[in-house]
């Protein structure tokens, strides 16, 4: 038996409109690493919906007043961290309770700094998926991080983001008696943690418009 697409949620975690990519500092000044953030947030969401044709069973979790309106406004559900963020995990946790609380049977956790995130690297992620048997990564470009998980509610398995989470969530899953499944595609692998990853993005950008 498949996943039910109807009990489905998509989690995404996000710091903040403006204390999001400090590590783009050397090049971005705030406002512009602000812009940027919106920018990603607004494009993750239109992906989303278009994929799953609903957006209302997307939770946006994060601490920033703005970040949550702009969920609000795509027709996404806003969770609140509070005034200080809680921390990654913590912050999914918040979200999966609430998915769970709106009978939720699987999540979807998804990074919100994939630039080339595109509806067949969803449509991906969801064909590896198992009900109830199996959690799907999608390892970032260095092999060492995750960028999304997908995976059933209440299986005991444990979120572990932060410096080699794909390790730690190799084990989360053994630990829960789960199969883990990878999917490795460039729309998931490439976020835009470094500067370095900012400028092949923009060049790359350059050269698809020229393209065009």
């Amino acid at each position: 038996m498949g996943l039910d697409r109807a009990k489905l949620w998509t989690i995404v975690p996000v710091r903040g409109l403006a204390a999001g990519k400090s590590r783009l500092a050397s090049m971005l000044n705030r406002a512009q690493r602000t812009a940027l953030n919106r920018e990603l947030l607004e494009r993750t969401l239109a992906v989303i919906s278009a994929w799953s044709g609903a957006p209302q069973r997307t939770i946006v979790v994060s601490p920033c007043a703005r970040t949550l309106a702009l969920a609000r406004k795509a027709g996404a559900v806003a969770v609140s961290e509070g005034k200080r963020a809680a921390g990654l995990n913590r912050a999914v946790r918040l979200a999966v309770a609430r998915a769970e609380a709106q009978d939720g049977l699987h999540v979807l956790v998804l990074h919100c700094d994939l630039p080339y995130l595109s509806t067949d690297a969803l449509r991906a992620l969801l064909s590896a998926s198992e009900c109830g048997k199996r959690v799907v990564l999608a390892p970032d470009k260095a092999g060492t991080g995750t960028n999304a998980v997908l995976v059933g509610v209440g299986t005991g398995f444990e979120f572990a983001f932060g410096p080699g989470s794909l390790k730690a969530h190799r084990a989360a899953a053994a630990g829960a008696r789960l199969t883990a499944s990878l999917v490795r595609c460039d729309e998931l692998q490439l976020d835009l943690d470094t500067p370095e990853d900012f400028a092949s993005w923009k060049r790359n950008s350059r050269v698809t418009r020229k393209a065009a």
